[in-house]
């Protein structure tokens, strides 16, 4: 009597190739997501700090991100207001790519504000607004620098955290009545000038930068809790 094995049957060997296209495709996106609802401090994506900065733009752009249409989606997500002075009040911002062509954002990890002074980046809005404040600052300048362009691939995902200690969180009561409320947004004002480079042709107008209908994308609002303890 014969025994067959796995390796005999060609459907067993189908599936597996199926499974393994299934991981390259779908679990760079998915498993983060399932990862971060099981455990809160696991982040749906690495460090934005992390992704590679957006060089010579006027002369390598991903066509396919170029033609994307509307591809960035921001969500938010709050710890607890903390209930010793040692906590920290932490809000996650992660920006989704869902296109498949890599895609610049204008990031700068010590640029992102409380509130929406009109400029272009990533910042957070509270409801009622708040005192609080990252103590960063920023402007618009004609053109961006690379440090300031970070590549977001396909459907990749990155996460921002800001901080706030509970001595921060004095200048905020409104906070410990619960009734809290934050959202993220990211704005583009323009699509970046290209810098003129003597000795090279620019391929592409601009920076490609303008990936934002009307310039600007907001998160849904999610409430601040209390802490339990």
């Amino acid at each position: 009597m014969r025994y067959f094995s796995r390796s005999d049957n060609p459907n067993a060997l189908v599936g597996i190739f199926l499974l393994i296209l299934l991981a390259v495709f779908i679990g760079p996106s998915m498993l983060p997501r399932i990862a971060s609802s099981i455990s809160p401090a696991i982040d749906e994506g690495v460090p934005c700090a992390w992704l590679r900065s957006g060089g010579q733009l006027a002369y390598h752009q991903s066509l396919i991100g170029r033609a994307a249409q509307n591809p960035i989606r921001l969500a938010v997500r709050a710890s607890p207001v903390p209930a010793t002075a040692e906590g920290t009040l932490s809000i996650s911002i992660t920006i989704a790519n869902e296109s498949l062509g890599t895609i610049p954002i204008v990031y700068n990890p010590a640029q992102v504000i409380v509130g929406d002074n009109g400029t272009s980046g990533l910042g957070i809005i509270f409801t009622p607004n708040s005192p609080l404040s990252t103590g960063a600052t920023r402007s618009d300048p004609p053109s961006f620098p690379e440090s300031d362009i970070r590549m977001l691939g396909p459907r990749q995902r990155c996460v921002h955290r800001v901080n706030f200690s509970a001595a921060q969180l004095g200048a905020d009561p409104a906070l410990a009545s619960g009734g809290s409320q934050v959202r993220a947004f990211y704005r583009i004002n323009t699509a970046g000038q290209v810098v003129a480079n003597p000795a090279a042709t620019a391929i592409y107008p601009d920076q490609g930068l303008n990936k934002v209908p009307n310039g600007i994308i907001e998160s849904l609002p999610v409430p601040i809790p209390l802490s339990n303890q």
